[in-house]
């Protein structure tokens, strides 16, 4: 127990880092009269990103789980983001020689080579990731409706969108500062120049188990006589299922490689800022570097936990598409807490659905409860219908008789006291009688 409190105590820390520093620039923003109209997008980012830290403060308070340890690096940024923007502010102010009653050079305002609409959009970033996190952490602990489901799913797609091009932002900013540096000293130029082309190199090497994985999609083809082919004798499966089989096995290499590139190409990365951060002295392209690498190793980390929740997302979540006619019994229930995602639908006289988070020995019993309820449904059927030849006979009676008689109606039998006044017995049953012309 001792580790999950102690990541726990570090991840409250940052947290609380993010939230005051995201509170204090909001603060320092509308301290200031003028507010133009990417400013006041600005504010908007800023206070729904406190909304969201708030909540994840609490959390982290409330539980010792370490499933959000993953947030430390994005926490620690979007803190440390917030607070050099804030410089920032201060910085153009006293250069101007303004005050904030008079400050309306925001356009100067630089962060990262971005103005404040990149400035938005990085802390857009960093709030979807965090609401990424969160969602994951809660769907880990209980189940879902069917539209939690979808708006997860859309999240972690507009958070994976909006990263992979922020990530391609920041490795245009690197390209500039590096080749800058390698300008200056020319001893490492080519050193650089070698590290440039191996990761490109990479990067070409991705798309194209990208391109596979996708062609191998296409290629896997649902077996429309699956079910057929294997019940025939001998039969374990169709052509079309070993195909498929193969082609996953091929893909899930694919996904390993890739895996291997991806780590490989950032411990160039890295090796290439390195080497560049050795040759800058000094000067606000040093500055720059350090806060690009920061950022782009977070962008990475971000990238990561949107891939872990999509993925937890498809081994959890459990879609059943239940359809019954007639005399059906459908079963949707999970009984390993895992989040199910379907329907139960039926159309018929007797449709039974049975759904939820039961124990397995609860369904066991259900299932014999609904088999013994059938049993004597079909045994009363029976007892009341009689026997069908009977009744066929019977029915086939009755419609000779109407076309030789007439109609015809039914007679009212007569109790014991009628029998002794008319002096007869009648023993016999109603009968049809018709009268003549």
């Amino acid at each position: 127990m001792a580790e999950p409190i102690g990541v726990a105590s570090g991840l409250l820390t940052l947290a609380a880092f993010a939230f005051q520093s995201s509170v204090t620039l909001c603060e320092t923003i509308k301290s200031f009269t003028s507010h133009p109209k990417r400013v006041r997008d600005l504010l908007e980012e800023i206070q729904a990103l406190i909304e969201v830290l708030g909540p994840l403060n609490d959390r982290i308070n409330a539980t010792t789980e370490a499933g959000l340890s993953a947030l430390n690096l994005p926490l620690k940024r979007c803190g440390d983001a917030c607070k050099d923007f804030e410089k920032q502010i201060l910085k153009c102010v006293s250069r101007s020689g303004d005050n904030r009653t008079s400050f309306r050079d925001w356009a100067r305002l630089r962060y990262m080579s971005d103005d404040i609409d990149g400035f938005r959009r990085l802390l857009a970033g960093y709030k979807l990731t965090i609401n990424v996190a969160l969602t994951d952490a809660s769907l880990r602990q209980s189940s879902a409706t069917s539209e939690s489901l979808e708006s997860h799913k859309f999240l972690i797609e507009t958070a994976r969108d909006d990263l992979e091009a922020h990530l391609e932002s920041i490795d245009d900013k690197l390209e500039q500062i590096m080749e800058r540096a390698a300008t200056e000293s020319r001893s490492d130029s080519s050193e650089l120049s070698l590290m440039k082309e191996e990761r490109l190199s990479t990067e070409k090497c991705l798309q194209i188990c990208a391109s596979l994985s996708e062609h191998i999609d296409q290629l896997q083809v649902k077996s429309k006589r699956g079910d057929y082919a294997s019940s025939l004798p001998g039969s374990k499966a169709s052509p079309e299922n070993i195909t498929n089989e193969g082609l996953q096995e091929c893909k899930e290499n694919l996904v390993r490689t890739a895996a291997k590139l991806e780590t490989y190409m950032q411990e160039l990365m890295i090796q290439m800022l390195t080497k560049t951060e050795a040759n800058m002295n000094s000067g606000e392209d040093l500055v720059d570097l350090k806060r690009l690498r920061e950022e782009w190793e977070t962008t990475r980390q971000c990238m990561e936990i949107c891939s872990r929740a999509d993925q937890l997302l498809k081994e959890n979540v459990t879609t059943i598409d239940n359809y019954g006619t007639g005399d059906a019994v459908q079963f949707m229930v999970s009984t390993s807490g895992q989040v199910i995602h379907g329907k139960n639908r039926g159309l018929g006289w007797r449709t039974r659905q049975v759904g939820g988070h039961i124990s397995d020995d609860s369904v066991q019993q259900l299932s014999r409860d609904m088999t013994s309820i059938n049993l004597r449904s079909a045994g009363n059927k029976e007892t009341a219908h009689g026997d069908p030849i009977s009744d066929s006979v019977a029915d086939q009676t009755s419609s000779e008789y109407s076309q030789r008689f007439g109609r015809g109606f039914v007679l009212t039998p007569k109790t014991s006291l009628d029998e002794s006044r008319a002096g007869t017995s009648l023993s016999t049953p109603a009968a049809h009688y018709s009268p003549k012309n």
